[in-house]
């Protein structure tokens, strides 16, 4: 597959993002942070957020390859209806024909267009950073979570010196071994 195959605006209008599956996604991950986590609800969420993100990031692309084609047509619009509509409607000074480009209608258009998509896109960045800080937290407890339980099943606070053999008494410096007679 080629690139410019992935990111085809072909056919694309920003009125028609469908952004459902992102949103389903969403409603998948709790309510807040300070919801009940466990285990399986923080694996689960890990394969989720990346998935939120993914989805995101495609669609932002997509929409940074359509804001670049929208550039174009907006200056098309204007040139047109500058040079040639103006014109047409006797406008002769530079100042009434670019008054004129920006009242068209079409370049109107464009630039709505422009910045739905620009909305659009800062929607998709704002779901990927909320994704984001999803992924992040349960990331966080996944690891602490291994970490308390690596802690429990390390022997923390069991005693290291053997208390069955008596005839053994510890020095500063050694150990000497005493005779039962010398003690009585």
């Amino acid at each position: 597959m080629k690139f410019v195959d992935l990111i085809s605006v072909d056919g694309f209008s920003i009125k028609k993002l469908d952004i459902t599956e992102i949103l389903d996604l969403e409603k998948t991950l709790p309510s807040n942070r300070a919801s009940a986590i466990d285990l399986n609800i923080a694996s689960r969420g890990l394969v989720v957020t990346l998935e939120g993100q993914n989805m995101c990031q495609e669609k932002i692309a997509i929409l940074d390859r359509y804001l670049g084609l929208l550039e174009g047509k907006k200056n098309q619009a204007w040139a047109t209806a500058a040079l040639e509509l103006a014109k047409a409607k006797g406008h002769k000074t530079a100042k009434d024909k670019e008054w004129f480009a920006l009242a068209d209608a079409d370049y109107i258009r464009v630039c709505n267009e422009i910045s739905l998509t620009k909305a659009a896109k800062k929607f998709l960045e704002a779901k990927a950073s909320y994704f984001s800080g999803w992924h992040y937290s349960f990331k966080t407890f996944i690891s602490r979570d291994f970490s308390l339980e690596k802690l429990a099943n390390m022997k923390n606070g069991d005693y290291n010196i053997s208390v069955g053999d008596s005839s053994q008494q510890t020095t500063n410096d050694s150990t000497a071994f005493v005779d039962e007679e010398d003690i009585w």
